[in-house]
């Protein structure tokens, strides 16, 4: 293993932290984090050559090794249903109320930033299918991002395990679900071409315009992971591709600060969400 000084493993915490908005505070990055990403720096190209991994990230002259150590460096871990709750309050709330905005034969789009391995979009849309009726009038767009390439493809396969679908009742599994192995379901094949899924930084806001438009963003424990100034940043950059009237909806430990006035926050069925003023 190769042995990353302490003033090493801050520049980089320090460079991921500016290029993902994802901060390691300095316990995790000694007690967790030192040991792994000493073991990834030599089992990469460099040999344990801090120096020369570091100018490669810095100035992007190998961009699969930066793409690899952004995905070791992320966190992912979801599941099918996951505070199902919200999922309830769109379409008990939130899309009867943007039907009745929206002009006739408009779509509705809905983002999950990030999306980690698809699990969230899926749900999001089975939700759609089995327990809205707007499904029968109206077009819907659904789009995961995420920095992971590899929760990307992993999210494009559409292959889980039982541990992820665990809390999906077995009717609707049975329904958008086909059984590969012992422990492994794949989605079904309508199902998964209807969803789209890209590798995207949310903290690259010309990309993120580039997606378009959206009447709902999911964005449910990323910002936890960042500092102030990026949490303000991201949620920022939510509001200037939300419609009007449309929605941000945050993990239950976040939430928009109290001294930005771009949302109003409001209570539908059992969850706290943030409406575009």
């Amino acid at each position: 293993m190769a042995v990353v000084n302490e003033g090493d493993l801050k520049r980089l915490r320090d460079f991921i932290a500016l290029k993902t908005g994802i901060y390691i505070d300095d316990s995790k990055l000694e007690k967790i984090y030192a040991k792994k990403i000493g073991e990834f720096l030599k089992q990469s190209r460099y040999a344990g050559d801090f120096n020369a991994f570091y100018s490669a990230m810095v100035f992007e002259k190998d961009s699969k090794t930066l793409q690899e150590f952004i995905n070791f460096i992320t966190v992912n871990e979801t599941y099918f249903f996951r505070e199902s709750y919200q999922f309830d309050t769109l379409v008990e709330h939130i899309l009867p109320e943007l039907d009745g905005l929206r002009e006739p034969g408009e779509s509705i789009n809905i983002l999950s930033a990030p999306c980690s391995s698809g699990e969230e979009l899926y749900s999001i849309a089975i939700y759609i299918m089995e327990k809205s009726s707007l499904i029968k009038k109206r077009d819907f767009s659904l789009v995961g991002i995420d920095i992971d390439s590899s929760m990307i493809e992993k999210a494009k396969r559409g292959v889980y395990r039982h541990r992820s679908v665990a809390k999906i009742p077995q009717d609707i599994l049975n329904r958008y679900f086909k059984k590969v192995s012992n422990d492994s379901y794949e989605i079904e094949k309508n199902l998964r071409e209807s969803l789209s899924f890209e590798i995207l930084n949310v903290l690259d806001i010309y990309s993120l315009r580039r997606l378009g438009s959206f009447d709902v963003v999911f964005s449910r424990n990323m910002l936890i992971y960042f500092d102030d100034k990026k949490r303000r940043e991201v949620i920022s950059s939510f509001y200037s591709i939300l419609k009007p009237n449309g929605y941000l909806l945050l993990g239950h430990a976040e939430k928009v600060p109290d001294d930005m006035s771009l949302f109003e926050r409001i209570k539908l069925g059992e969850s706290i969400v943030y409406r575009k003023r």
